[in-house]
């Protein structure tokens, strides 16, 4: 089983022009965008280095990111060593984060040497702020980092001649594919492809857009076979379904659970059903809560997380007792409305679950083939015309 660390090892000594640029290069520049270059490279003053460069001085600051899943450390270490990787330019830094405006945007650029550049966008970090505007894709036309990938992509295109990729993982994926959907019209022509691993969707309003509909015959969506993040909200239809060695939806997110070989990523056969399920439901209970709902919802849960003093999920997780007790001494202070508000978003979520594996079993009875539910959990279901609870 094989990852990206081992691909970089195999195709590290080629560089771009002896091997061009495929899939799985993208997925490792779009983790290599979680790396922490505050202190390192500074946008608008020493705004561009080698990314063997950048290792060097990141190892010498002693940075440490292992409060990430996905810490991108061992993947710098192991690319500044190569031809391949090392040899690349990383420029133009930019790390932005707001509690007061809701939004974490991190971005930067890498000069690929073939003629390309390839501007990658960061994924949420564990910032309750980032996961809040995460959740606000719901309901917004547009989120700050929605609106700042898309500056940011002007201002790359405006400073080179080059043609263009562009792509993130998780939420880096989805401002990926604004930012090339919203763009100045003069520099979407020159973008080759865009690359949205594992990123979660859009909602009604951006779908709709035709900006956004002219985009798609661009976009390369990438999910693991078990993707919970990337079926979140709408999203386009035609998936590239990959191989994942990772626990459960959560840790097939993880780039280092994708495997490759030395040409591209292995295809799955199908995408699982938990997947499928969880795809239909999400969008059943989106289709039933009108956009009030949606941010009103939004907007309690994250006041009552922040209201305990936290700004990290990290910092939750590493005294749980203390801020779960927080959480729960500042939920006993919520509005009757507003927990008349939980409710009823939570009992919709319950009922559009219900209502997917209803007509699900449906099909199967007609005939029709199911998303592929074990024989356990087919046997759990109710049956078609079957009363059930709320």
């Amino acid at each position: 089983m094989s990852n990206i660390l081992d691909y970089v090892e195999w195709r590290g000594d080629l560089n771009f022009r002896e091997r061009p640029f495929n899939d799985v290069d993208n997925l490792i520049l779009s983790e290599l965008a979680y790396i922490d270059l505050r202190s390192i490279l500074r946008f608008g003053e020493q705004d561009c280095m080698l990314l063997s460069e950048v290792y060097r001085r990141y190892a010498e600051m002693g940075k440490n990111q292992s409060y990430l899943l996905n810490n991108p450390t061992p993947l710098l270490e192991k690319c500044a060593g190569t031809v391949r990787f090392g040899n690349l330019i990383v420029k133009d830094y930019v790390d932005l984060q707001s509690q007061g405006n809701q939004f974490q945007f991190a971005a930067m650029t890498f000069e690929l040497g073939d003629g390309t550049i390839y501007v990658a966008y960061r994924g949420t970090d564990n910032s309750l702020v980032g996961w809040r505007e995460d959740m606000n894709f719901s309901f917004m036309e547009s989120t700050p980092a929605q609106l700042c990938a898309a500056d940011y992509l002007d201002m790359e295109a405006e400073k080179t001649d080059s043609m263009i990729r562009v792509g993130g993982h998780s939420k880096g994926g989805n401002l990926a594919m604004f930012a090339a959907a919203f763009c100045a019209d003069e520099n979407k022509c020159r973008i080759l492809k865009v690359y949205s691993n594992d990123g979660p969707g859009f909602n009604e309003m951006v779908v709709e857009n035709e900006s956004y509909k002219n985009i798609l015959n661009k976009v390369d969506l990438i999910i693991p076979e078990g993707s919970l993040i990337g079926v979140l909200l709408f999203n386009k239809q035609d998936k590239q379904i990959i191989q994942s060695d990772g626990k459960g939806g959560a840790g097939q997110h993880n780039p280092y659970s994708w495997l490759v070989d030395k040409v591209g990523f292995l295809q799955a056969e199908k995408q699982s059903s938990t997947s499928i399920l969880l795809d239909q439901m999400l969008d059943e209970w989106l289709r039933r809560l009108d956009i009030d709902k949606k941010r009103k919802f939004v907007n309690i849960v994250f006041d009552t997380l922040e209201a305990t003093g936290a700004e990290t999920f990290a910092q939750i997780n590493s005294n749980k007792w203390t801020y779960y007790n927080a959480i729960a001494k500042a939920a006993t202070k919520l509005a009757p409305d507003q927990v008349g508000t939980i409710l009823e978003v939570l009992g919709q979520l319950l009922s559009a679950g219900k209502h997917v594996l209803i007509n699900d079993r449906k099909k199967t009875n007609r005939g029709v083939k199911s998303v592929g539910l074990d024989e356990e959990s087919e046997k759990k279901l109710p049956e078609a015309g079957e009363p059930t609870e709320g």
